[in-house]
């Protein structure tokens, strides 16, 4: 390894840093240092020169491999950040700026355009930002949104993407995290997790291994924290994949998923995290992928001790215990359950749901989602008896992989018909998970206006539809099943179901202990 900058590139930024101060007319550029890049920020530009370092995990030593580094990173980040980054400058002994391939050209900079570093998302997220809550789940909407377009566009990889393939990327072993941690009582904790990602890996392999010849495994973001997603010019924006190590960038698209669930959740963010899951895997339908979530995510957490660790300072300190407990917590056995909501159309069951999920820490499957899911490419949804028939075994297949998994599962269909219900018992039951009913309920007008509402749902139904099913379908619940039901007046504002008193009945019913902090974040 070579760690030294050599003294010739030191002088060229310098001179490069000259050249940028003279064209600022009085503004100030800050110089940013990191162990692998300086970053020049003007007041509206910012430009990224590669150290010519080998770390041994990166090599960039050679003015090629910087170059080509510069073009990577280019490259990816383009895929959600088109105007963000800008492209490749070429830098001159003289430090001016010359075209890349110019022969004149002695070193390259990335050229990004510069944004307000408060923008990021771990700084908006923050308790006392006054960010409102519509806002940051239109955040995490776009940001999410953003996040399965470009899994859907990654290139597939046949070779590597395990994570035995990651370790061997960082050269990580017992003796280099015992070297970061600050007591012999952090070590442990360390240790344990490790231990515990190592045993459920094990035990995932043969998942793992047939998800990459499935095309799960891809060119993926890498470092998919809140840090890396700021707000610009209005729009959420991922940005800073990792370019430097193939390896690191070479993943499972859910353990790419698992750094932004982590974070959310370790920040204290559960309702913004299980929101993210939900719609994230109702765009992709990946549910099987799931069970690798709980490990990649303690190993995310991890991570991020290890980088706030080698800060150095208390603040930083104070992360990175903040994140061993994290991991610690995450990978804690939790209770499978399965809850479903019942309700006519518009009587409010998925708004209720989202809410629920928060709490719950559960995986939400929707009869619409999947009914839109199972429509072929251009048609419209199918609602004849065959098609509702094949949505609701979907339904029920997905819930029984993912209670096996160790998940929470809530459906959100109408079951209006005590043969659906029945189906969700037996589940239940064979499974031996504890289960419950929220049933929603709502004045006839305010459904029939909520419908007339809708604008970008998934579900297709209207005002004839709900009439219809008030009067010929709907099929009351029993005695037997009254005895496990919630009910929910969905006039209510939305902001009573964000309080965890509101699911106190169904805590009862499911016979989960008093909620806690803890309980969703799992």
């Amino acid at each position: 390894m070579s760690v030294t900058v050599p003294d010739a590139q030191r002088r060229l930024v310098d001179r490069l840093h000259e050249r940028l101060l003279e064209q600022a007319h009085g503004h100030g550029v800050a110089r940013i240092e990191t162990h692998l890049s300086w970053v020049l920020v003007t007041p509206t530009e910012a430009f990224k020169v590669k150290k010519a370092v080998d770390l041994g995990f990166v090599d960039q030593r050679g003015r090629e491999a910087r170059r080509q580094a510069c073009e990577t990173e280019v490259r990816l980040n383009r895929r959600t950040a088109p105007s963000l980054y800008l492209g490749v400058r070429g830098i001159d002994a003289s430090g001016q700026w010359v075209l890349p391939d110019d022969r004149q050209a002695v070193d390259h900079a990335v050229h990004m355009r510069r944004f307000d570093p408060a923008a990021t998302l771990d700084h908006l997220l923050l308790p006392g930002q006054g960010l409102d809550a519509g806002v940051a789940e239109g955040c995490i909407d776009q940001l999410i949104d953003q996040v399965v377009a470009m899994h859907a566009q990654a290139r597939h990889v046949t070779h590597g993407g395990l994570p035995d393939d990651l370790r061997r990327a960082t050269h990580e072993t017992p003796e280099t995290w015992r070297s970061v941690c600050a007591s012999p009582e952090q070590w442990d904790r360390v240790d344990s997790v490790l231990h515990d990602i190592a045993r459920r890996e094990q035990a995932l392999d043969a998942l793992l291994r047939q998800r990459r010849t499935d095309g799960f495994v891809r060119e993926c973001h890498g470092d998919l924290h809140l840090g890396n997603v700021c707000v610009f010019e209005g729009r959420v924006t991922v940005f800073d994949a990792i370019d430097f190590c193939e390896p690191l960038r070479t993943l499972d698209v859910m353990n790419d998923l698992a750094f932004l669930m982590m974070d959310l959740l370790v920040r204290g963010q559960p309702q913004l995290a299980w929101r993210a899951l939900s719609r994230y895997l109702d765009a992709t339908g990946d549910h099987a992928g799931m069970p690798l979530l709980a490990s990649a995510m303690a190993w995310r957490a991890l991570v991020r001790f290890k980088v706030e660790r080698l800060k150095g300072d208390p603040q930083a300190d104070a992360w990175a215990e903040r994140y061993l407990s994290g991991a610690l917590r995450l990978l804690a056995p939790r209770q499978p359950v399965l809850v479903a909501m019942q309700g006519v159309s518009g009587s409010g069951k998925s708004a209720i749901s989202q809410r629920l999920l928060a709490w719950l820490g559960a995986i939400r499957l929707r009869s619409d989602v999947e009914r839109h899911r199972l429509a072929r490419p251009g048609e419209p949804a199918d609602y004849a008896p065959h098609a509702r028939d094949e949505v609701y075994d979907t339904l029920f297949d997905r819930a029984e992989g993912l209670l096996r998994a160790g998940q929470r599962v809530v459906l959100d269909a109408t079951f209006l018909r005590a043969d659906q219900r029945r189906r969700v018992q037996e589940l239940a039951e064979r499974l031996q998970v504890p289960w419950a009913w929220v049933q929603c309920e709502a004045p006839v007008e305010v459904m029939l206006a909520r419908l007339a509402a809708r604008q970008g749902d998934a579900s297709e139904a209207d005002g004839r539809v709900l009439m219809h099913q008030l009067a010929h379908t709907l099929e009351p619940f029993d005695e037997s099943e009254q005895a496990r039901l919630m009910h929910v007046s969905t006039t209510l504002p939305l902001t009573h179901w964000e309080a965890p008193a509101s699911w106190l009945p169904l805590w009862c019913l499911l016979g989960l202990p008093p909620f806690n902090s803890d309980q969703a974040q799992g």
